[in-house]
């Protein structure tokens, strides 16, 4: 398959309109056109980001309103059909990138996507198993009850599972917060020169925290069914 002159010029690193070498993210410097997305840009790169999990977010914020406004198709009305397509492109990966990075969760979730790693299963904190198996009995028990018409008994199982929610609830809040933490480590070991052994070991506890993290939103959201 034959590919465009825009694409090889983009993967040059020359402005697909003038041939200028490209400086700029979004624009050429030389001839100001907007340029098409680079295969394999990714959301990070996108704003001119390193892949860091610490993000300044009213600079993320600043920076997605003021690209939202140089994107816009408004701006592209009367441009080449090649134009009006980056705009479109850029606009579409804009709202993506924003919705992604803007959430520290998903933010890492991205990272290790990135990074090679596939989302991980959902498991259970090894300190959460024996309290997995007495909140199924439990909500079992409510669904049981609720067959029998016991309106005592789902009363006292209501005031269990209640108890329970509260309990997950600061289970995830707990680990939003190590996550906070494990993303200040993965920062500094990039800033340290990305040492393989030490990132690839902190990669791995992020992507631990999130499985144990999706296993316990799931827990909580059958609990809030039953509730």
């Amino acid at each position: 398959m034959v590919e465009s002159v825009a694409t090889t010029e983009s993967r040059r690193g020359a402005c697909v309109h003038c041939g200028d070498p490209l400086t700029g993210v979004h624009f050429c410097a030389g001839c100001g056109k907007i340029q098409p997305l680079a295969p394999g840009t990714d959301y990070f790169a996108f704003f001119g980001l390193p892949r860091k999990l610490v993000v300044n977010e009213p600079e993320l914020e600043k920076a997605f309103y003021s690209l939202s406004r140089e994107f816009h198709p408004d701006y592209f009305m009367s441009a080449s059909a090649a134009e009006r397509s980056a705009s479109t492109e850029r606009s579409s990966m804009l709202n993506d990138a924003h919705r992604t990075l803007r959430n520290p969760v998903a933010r890492a979730q991205y990272l290790l996507s990135l990074e090679g790693y596939k989302e991980a299963e959902k498991k259970a904190p090894p300190d959460l198993l024996e309290e997995v198996f007495d909140l199924n009995m439990q909500i079992e028990e409510i669904k049981g009850a609720r067959k029998m018409g016991d309106e005592e008994e789902i009363s006292g199982a209501k005031r269990a599972l209640e108890e329970a929610m509260q309990g997950l609830n600061e289970r995830l809040a707990g680990i939003d917060r190590r996550l906070f933490t494990l993303a200040g480590e993965w920062d500094a070991v990039l800033d340290r020169g990305r040492i393989e052994e030490e990132r690839r070991s902190t990669l791995d506890r992020i992507s631990e925290l999130l499985s144990h993290r999706s296993y316990i939103r799931n827990l909580a959201q059958d609990i809030r069914e039953e509730l």
